[in-house]
């Protein structure tokens, strides 16, 4: 359980609104070993949108709720993770050129299966994730909708050293009062190495 400033990090609390957030976990382990999360997770509070509009209703603080699931195995040597969150909040809407309360919905799941070697492992994942609603903290309550695969593999050479090769498949878009038509669909491959120390 815990409450925190509504505005993000290094911001003037611009309504001295303190925000509730909870999280109840539990762990278990099945007979054959395999490890299990089981949480169910929310947040309430109120928030000041930076608007780019200006209308008859010129509203700048919003109420916002999300609650929802979430849900671990843990790779031994299969892994799942899922999360999925329900609510509401500001969002901008294209048709009236204005930010309203709206319905906020998306998730994720992600499946690996990590296969050990001489001295570190081989992870090959694939992750699906989806998002309708607004950004809170991004001009306008930014109106977000995304629908994502993304396929890869993660080297782990030795505790220094890691590879991850992955493959994304998008289709975005981020819509406000400066660009109410933003919409992008393609492609990209990204590699990243990472050296830990």
């Amino acid at each position: 359980m815990g409450v925190y400033n509504g505005q993000e990090p290094n911001a003037l609390d611009k309504n001295k609104n303190l925000n509730i957030v909870s999280r109840i976990t539990y762990p278990f382990e099945l007979p054959t070993g395999q490890f299990l999360e089981a949480s169910f997770q929310g947040y309430t509070g109120k928030y000041i949108v930076n608007r780019n509009v200006n209308t008859d209703f010129d509203q700048d603080e919003f109420q916002e709720l999300r609650y929802g699931p979430s849900f671990v195995i843990y790779p031994q040597p299969f892994g799942l993770q899922a999360e999925y969150n329900w609510g509401k909040g500001p969002q901008f809407n294209p048709e009236t050129n204005d930010v309203w309360d709206a319905p906020i919905r998306g998730g994720y799941v992600l499946a690996s299966n990590m296969k050990k070697t001489g001295q570190g492992a081989i992870i090959p994942f694939t992750r699906y994730h989806y998002f309708s609603g607004g950004k809170k903290f991004e001009i306008d309550a930014t109106r977000h909708r995304i629908n994502e695969l993304e396929i890869g593999v993660e080297w782990q050479f030795n505790n220094a050293f890691e590879l991850v090769t992955m493959y994304t498949i998008s289709d975005r878009s981020a819509q406000n009062s400066r660009d109410p038509f933003n919409r992008e669909k393609g492609s990209l491959l990204r590699i990243q190495a990472q050296v830990n120390f």
